[in-house]
């Protein structure tokens, strides 16, 4: 099958602008394979270059928060440059900006950290910069000094929308320190033949420093996936290590090792209003390399279950529930579960605009139960 680039780059922009075929999945895991041997219609002139872009609104307010119970008015947008050498390739390069302060409950040390907020005091920084290409038909490699650990992995373990979704934590597909989503340089290899994917992944946080790439005072996250995709399912397993940079071999939260299980259903043709058009579930494990009971570095799990529903009472708008673990629970007398939740209604203005409510709640151990609502303005060009 072939395709004309732009048929072969949009949908890189579907989604929280989701690379093309990096993930593989998505939340049509039909699509896996079409995305892995998608080639540009050779015809065309190379390279090719489009630009894309997404702007989002966010509107909202928490009650709750140690912080601040004010409503905020924030918002993210996002550039993207996508290149073709060969039609078989593609260079990614993003550009970003946004307003979540990072001690905001919305922002990324935030209380109730949303999937969009970003945070760079409204300058334009570079978010992403990445090269994928073929190796053979069944092996893709992709390297780049600044990338995401889930642009290299060769399956989104979910069939969860990020984009529709507001809390960060729920878009961890449950297996949150494995899916860590951590940034930095790095490089991956995923191999797929028929219903098999499998991807090795490096990503480094301080690769552009003095500490430098897999050594011992470098912060390294290597992750090994293993799935299986059919047309209406998905069965993913990953590990995960992270040393944190940590020199010492002292008890650190972020030097550890981490297990995650997912699967996804898609129920095909369904027309039951009260059927899910799918649903994911995800569990993590994490263990420490030292455990220090006394700073609360310990064993711990995590999960999500998450349900979505496609063209709920209107052709186009969607509806997302989803219910999981808010940080990692540690099994100890006296701890409090920790627990979050979310709901949305996406309603498809047109084809480029959308309008997202959503409700949701985060409890941890120790703290204030923090409910919130906010309502998303999204515009795709």
């Amino acid at each position: 099958m072939k395709h004309s680039p732009r048929k072969l780059i949009a949908p890189a922009l579907v989604g929280t602008m989701m690379p093309l075929a990096i993930h593989a999945g998505g939340t049509n895991h039909h699509d896996h394979h079409m995305h892995h041997d998608s080639r540009m219609n050779m015809t065309d002139s190379f390279p090719t270059t489009m630009f894309m872009g997404k702007s989002t609104f966010v509107l909202g307010g928490v009650d709750g928060s140690t912080r601040t119970d004010a409503v905020h008015f924030n918002y993210d947008l996002k550039l993207m440059g996508m290149t073709s050498f060969t039609g078989e390739d593609m260079l990614m390069t993003a550009i970003r900006a946004g307003s979540f302060n990072m001690m905001d409950p919305f922002g990324m040390n935030g209380e109730s950290r949303l999937d969009t907020a970003f945070n760079s005091n409204d300058r334009l920084e570079l978010h992403k910069l990445f090269y994928k290409f073929p190796v053979s038909d069944n092996v893709k490699v992709t390297l780049g000094p600044q990338l995401r650990q889930d642009d290299l992995l060769g399956v989104k373990p979910t069939t969860y929308p990020g984009e529709d979704g507001s809390l960060f934590v729920l878009n961890q597909a449950g297996a949150n320190d494995t899916y860590s989503k951590r940034m930095g340089a790095g490089v991956g290899v995923t191999y797929s033949k028929d219903k098999f994917i499998a991807s090795t992944v490096l990503v480094s946080e301080d690769a552009d420093s003095n500490q430098g790439i897999l050594t011992k005072e470098g912060r390294d996250n290597i992750t090994t996936q293993l799935a299986l995709v059919e047309d209406s399912y998905t069965l993913a397993f990953a590990y995960t290590h992270s040393d944190g940079g940590n020199t010492d071999n002292s008890s650190d939260t972020n030097d550890y090792s981490s297990y995650g299980i997912n699967g996804t259903y898609n129920f095909l043709n369904q027309s039951d209003v009260f059927l899910p058009s799918s649903i994911s579930a995800g569990f993590g494990w994490k263990n420490p390399d030292n455990v220090d009971e006394n700073a609360n570095i310990e064993d711990g799990n995590t999960w999500t279950i998450a349900m979505h529903w496609e063209n709920a009472f209107k052709e186009g708008n969607n509806l997302g529930f989803a219910i999981g673990t808010a940080e990692t629970h540690r099994d100890d007398d006296g701890y409090d579960d920790p627990l979050a939740w979310e709901t949305f209604y996406k309603m498809q203005i047109n084809d480029n605009i959308s309008i997202t409510p959503s409700i949701f709640a985060v409890q941890k151990d120790g703290a204030d139960d923090v409910t919130g609502a906010i309502v998303k303005t999204s515009f795709k060009f």
